[in-house]
């Protein structure tokens, strides 16, 4: 007997996030597609009713490692979570939600109005990787190393408390930042809702020939990202991500 954790062998897995505002987004398009799964209490995975489907609830941090390395079929994360895992996948569709913007903030009070005068000091951020890629060339310009330190949540809080000269994360309405007294000094990257993929398909091809339905979310993926001819359809890997 197979473990209640586990997807049976051929399906699909399909991971989307556990929990929050981005869970009820994706299971909301899922239901307007038609696609029915029962997700039993305390379990991460849910088969579908009818299709080869199984539908996987993880952190939404990490959807794109399992995607990247090829433990799940199929992903919807942040563009930015992407970024910071460092794995390679190939832009298919943007979804249209999810719109934030990942930047460098300081406080107010301290009217930095040019962010290479952060370089070589105290940045706290969920998002080393992007950050000391961003900082790397401002810190080769000057001749200093900018201290990146990782933290796990509540990022607003470092400047406060003397943790950080600056912070880097995520900001969408701007409403949380500037109650922390900070603001946005300089942008480093933009992120929604996107379809991305890793490598084409076996399940994605066969979801067409044999289900002949629009692919996920009632999208015809056929118009956005064609399979090269020469391509296989029953001997590839599935690694495909959307992404906010």
């Amino acid at each position: 007997m197979s473990s209640a954790n586990t997807s049976p062998p051929g399906n699909c897995k399909f991971a989307i996030p556990k929990k929050g505002r981005l869970y009820e987004k994706v299971a909301a398009m899922l239901k307007g597609s038609g696609i029915d799964y029962h997700r039993e209490p305390r379990l991460d995975v849910a088969l579908c009713n009818g299709l080869p489907l199984t539908i996987i609830f993880l952190p939404a941090s990490d959807i794109a490692q399992y995607v990247g390395e090829g433990n799940v079929d199929i992903g919807v994360t942040g563009w930015d979570v992407v970024q910071e895992s460092l794995v390679d996948v190939d832009r298919i569709l943007d979804l249209g939600f999810g719109k934030c913007k990942l930047c460098v903030q300081a406080p107010v009070a301290n009217n930095i109005t040019d962010v290479s005068t952060l370089a070589g000091g105290r940045i706290v951020t969920s998002f080393p990787e992007l950050s000391k890629k961003f900082f790397a060339s401002l810190d080769a310009e000057k001749g200093v190393e900018t201290k990146v330190k990782f933290v796990g949540g509540s990022v607003e809080a470092a400047c406060g408390l003397g943790l950080a000269d600056a912070v880097v994360d995520l900001v969408e309405t701007g409403t949380t930042m500037r109650a922390a007294g900070l603001e946005v000094v300089s942008d480093i990257l933009s992120t929604e809702v996107r379809w991305k993929c890793y490598e084409c398909s076996v399940h994605l091809w066969r979801y067409y020939s044999e289900y002949e339905i629009d692919f996920f979310f009632g999208v015809n993926v056929t118009h956005q990202y064609n399979r090269p001819s020469s391509l296989p359809i029953r001997n590839q890997n599935t690694k495909i991500l959307w992404t906010f």
